[in-house]
């Protein structure tokens, strides 16, 4: 299998329901048009939680290629981090992801209130979005 069927991600055991943007965009136009919803928040999240294997597996049926999924030890995630990304913010993932402080696999029922409609999956946002990865 060549290198480029291989896809490498941190926290391979941590699922987290994925919001497509297009639905955060849905959300935030509702929510900025209409004066009742002035002063408040909301938490939104995706239809499903999945983790990083899982987001492969659906990539690997919407391309119809071969993809396999490689996690990374925390050493290899925050080496690959380091120089990239801010150290704040890395230490802040690390925080969320490896030591749990933040559990982003709740599905909230959030966008189907506001919305009227299911939140998209994963599915339907790597099929919408299946020849960005060509």
């Amino acid at each position: 299998m060549a290198a480029s069927d291989v896809v490498e991600a941190a926290f391979p055991d941590v699922p987290v329901a994925m919001i497509d943007p297009y639905d955060i965009a849905a959300v935030a136009a509702h929510v900025l048009l209409d004066e009742g919803h002035f002063g408040r928040t909301y938490a939104i999240s995706g239809p499903e939680p999945l983790r990083p294997a899982d987001r492969v597996d659906v990539l690997a049926r919407v391309l119809g290629r071969e993809l396999r999924f490689q996690g990374l030890s925390h050493a290899e995630a925050r080496a690959r981090m380091e120089g990239a990304v801010p150290t704040q913010y890395i230490d802040a993932f690390f925080r969320y992801y490896a030591d749990g402080e933040l559990d982003d696999s709740v599905v909230r029922p959030t966008v189907s209130e506001l919305l009227g409609r299911e939140p998209r999956t994963f599915g339907q946002w790597a099929t919408a979005h299946a020849g960005a990865f060509s």
